[in-house]
C-alpha cells in the first residue's frame, strides 16, 4: 500500500474516532432555547477539522504534484474565516452574515495563483474573481440551507470529498488534497450517523453554512488543480436545492421562516414521506453524481457533463417525490418537460403522490 493511501486512511480512521468519541458525549436528551457551546456539535466537528488539516499539512509533503504551493495559511484561514461567520449567524443579523460571507469569499479567490482562471478565455482576471467568489458564496450559503434534514448535508459534503479521492486515485489530483478529503470524511461521518433521522444531534444553520464555506474553499483548490468541471458535478444537487429555493423565495414569492423548507427535499418529507426515506433516495442521486463526476475526466467538454448532471439531479428528485410513474422512468420521451413541469408545480392535472410516515415505518419495518 502506497504512503497516501496508509496517511489518508489513517488519517479518516483517527479523525471518526475522535469525532465520535466528543459527539458522544454531547447529552442528546437536552434542548434548549439558549445558546451552549458544551451542546453545539459544530464545535468539536470544526476542531477535528482543523486538527487533521494540520496533520496533513505536518506530516505529508506539502508541495507534493500540486500547481499551487500551499502553506500552513491555506490550511488555516478557511476556518479563521468559518468561526467568525459562525460568530455573525449567532449575533443574528442576516445582512451582516452575508456581507461577511461574500467579503471572505473576495479573499479566498484572490489569494489563489494569479494562473487560476475559472472561465479562462471568457472573462477578465477581475471578473473572474467575482464569480469564483460568488460561487463561494453559492457554496457556503447553499449548505446551511441543505439543514433541514440535516444527513443530506452531510451527505452532499461527503460527496465531494470522495470524487476528490477518487480523482486523486486516477492522478488527476493532488494527493494532499486527497489525504485531506479522507480527514475530513472520517469528522463528517462521524456526525452523519448522529444527524441521520431520527436527528440526535442538530446542528444550527451557522454551522451548516461555517462548514459549506470550508467545502467551498476545497472545491476552489480542487479548481486549481484543474478538477472544476468534476467539483461542479459533485455539488450538483446542492447547486439544484440552492434554484429551488430562489425559485420560490423570490420568484413565487414563497416566504417561509426557514430557507430550507423552500427546498424540494424538505416539501417531499413535509408532503408525509418518512424522512429517512427521503435521505437515502437523495443517497442515491449522490451515487449518481459520483459516477457522472469520475466521468468527467474523459470528457473533452467541461460544462456538458455538469449541466446534464443538474437536470439529471431535477429529474430524479421529481421520481423520488412520486410525481414520476416507474414504468416512466426509462422513457426518453417522458423525461422532458412534463417533469420538470412537475417539479415546480406547474402540472396541475396530477396531484402528488404522498406517503403517510406511518405508511413509511411499517414499511421500513417490514
Amino acid at each position: 500500500m502506497s504512503e497516501f493511501a496508509l496517511f489518508g486512511i489513517s488519517s479518516m480512521l483517527i479523525c471518526f474516532t475522535i469525532a465520535t468519541f466528543i459527539l458522544s458525549r454531547i447529552p442528546t436528551n437536552i434542548i434548549t432555547d439558549e445558546y451552549d457551546v458544551k451542546l453545539d456539535p459544530l464545535c468539536p466537528v470544526l476542531g477535528v477539522m482543523f486538527l487533521g488539516s494540520l496533520g496533513v499539512y505536518t506530516f505529508f509533503p506539502q508541495h507534493f504534484d500540486t500547481i499551487k504551493e500551499y502553506g500552513i495559511i491555506d490550511f488555516i484561514l478557511p476556518f479563521i474565516f468559518a468561526g467568525i461567520i459562525y460568530f455573525c449567524y449567532l449575533i443574528g443579523i442576516e445582512a451582516l452574515t452575508n456581507i461577511v460571507i461574500f467579503i471572505f469569499s473576495l479573499v479566498i479567490s484572490f489569494i489563489q495563483p494569479d494562473s487560476f482562471l475559472l472561465f479562462s478565455g471568457n472573462l477578465s482576471f477581475w471578473q473572474d474573481r467575482l464569480v469564483v467568489a460568488l460561487i463561494l458564496f453559492i457554496i457556503s450559503k447553499g449548505l446551511g440551507i441543505m439543514n433541514g434534514l440535516g444527513g443530506i448535508a452531510c451527505l452532499q459534503f461527503i460527496t465531494v470529498m470522495i470524487v476528490s479521492v477518487i480523482l486523486s486515485h486516477f492522478g488527476v489530483a493532488p494527493q494532499i488534497l486527497a489525504c485531506l478529503a479522507l480527514a475530513y470524511i472520517g469528522t463528517i461521518l462521524a456526525f452523519t450517523f448522529y444527524s441521520w433521522p431520527p436527528e440526535k444531534l442538530i446542528m444550527t444553520n451557522g454551522g451548516f453554512t461555517a462548514i459549506g464555506f470550508i467545502l467551498g474553499c476545497f472545491i476552489i483548490n480542487m479548481s486549481v488543480e484543474y478538477a472544476d468541471a468534476s467539483m461542479f458535478i459533485a455539488c450538483s444537487y446542492l447547486f439544484t436545492e440552492v434554484g429551488f429555493v430562489i425559485y420560490n423565495r423570490f420568484l413565487l414569492n414563497q416566504k417561509e421562516e426557514y430557507a430550507f423548507m423552500n427546498t424540494k427535499y424538505y416539501s417531499i418529507s413535509n408532503d408525509g414521506n418518512y424522512e429517512e426515506y427521503v435521505v437515502k433516495g437523495t443517497l442515491k442521486i449522490f451515487a449518481v453524481d459520483v459516477f457522472l463526476a469520475v466521468l468527467q475526466i474523459t470528457a473533452n467538454e467541461r460544462l456538458a457533463l455538469p449541466f446534464f448532471s443538474v437536470m439529471l439531479n431535477l429529474w430524479l428528485l421529481s421520481i423520488i417525490s412520486g410525481e414520476t410513474k416507474p414504468e416512466d422512468v426509462m422513457s426518453i420521451t417522458k423525461i422532458g418537460f412534463k417533469s420538470v413541469k412537475r417539479i415546480f408545480g406547474r402540472d396541475e392535472k396530477k396531484q402528488p403522490v404522498t406517503k403517510s410516515k406511518t405508511k413509511g415505518k411499517k414499511k421500513k419495518g417490514s
